[in-house]
């Protein structure tokens, strides 16, 4: 391999590392686990895998020219349920575990030599990411609040879906003491409308189902 070449495949690989730091550096930003060095480091190793399987058998007659490429793809999904968490009905990190994977991608264009699409992507990526969530720039920011009711029958529920919509309902779980006849009962909602709020206080208070409720 000549000289220039060589200088082709640094900039290959400078431009994934350029490209998982400004992925990272979104994610690190909004308190993520995998930030800019999990994304760089992603990155990096993608490009030099992709590099390896492209060029690094050029000499071995009848090689298998997508076999490293395709262990990386398999390799940073395995790596990418490492920031997926589970409590209760509640999933979170899929977002940043599917960034992990398309940086890999992306580290893989720039080692195929395919710039153009790579910084397409990462500048897509970035976008979706920083931008398209409730709460950022298109989307209004709706609080999580927990409604926390003892109450005597448990069609009190129904009232409430009624009052705040089903979809808003994020989770909802009921328990029984015993030797009560009284039912605690959890309900985590989406609202951004002080006014909704207000209105589900309202029916609580004079349902005569519910003996008390707050609000958080």
């Amino acid at each position: 391999m000549d000289f220039t070449f060589e200088l082709e495949l640094l900039l290959r690989v400078a431009l994934s590392v350029v490209c998982g730091f400004i992925i990272g550096h979104e994610r690190e930003n909004r308190n993520k686990f995998a930030g800019i060095r999990t994304h760089i480091i992603v990155s990096l190793g993608a490009c030099l895998g992709m590099i390896i399987s492209k060029y690094g058998f050029a000499d071995t007659p009848n090689y298998d020219a997508a076999r490293v490429a395709a262990q990386i793809i398999s390799g940073v999904g395995f790596l990418g349920t490492g920031v997926i968490f589970v409590k209760d009905d509640t999933i979170s990190g899929l977002t940043t575990s599917a960034g992990i994977w398309t940086m890999a991608i992306i580290g893989m264009s720039f080692g195929a030599g395919l710039y153009f699409v790579g910084i397409v992507v990462c500048v897509i990526m970035a976008i979706v990411q920083s931008m398209l969530y409730v709460g950022g720039v298109f989307f209004s920011a709706a609080s999580t609040h927990t409604l926390v009711i003892k109450a005597t029958d448990l069609m009190i529920i129904e009232k409430i879906r009624q009052n705040i919509g089903y979809k808003k309902i994020k989770y909802s779980n009921v328990k029984q003491t015993n030797g009560e006849n009284t039912l605690t009962i959890n309900v985590r909602f989406l609202s951004d409308d002080e006014e909704e709020i207000s209105k589900l206080s309202e029916m609580l208070t004079d349902n005569e189902m519910v003996e008390k409720f707050y609000i958080l």
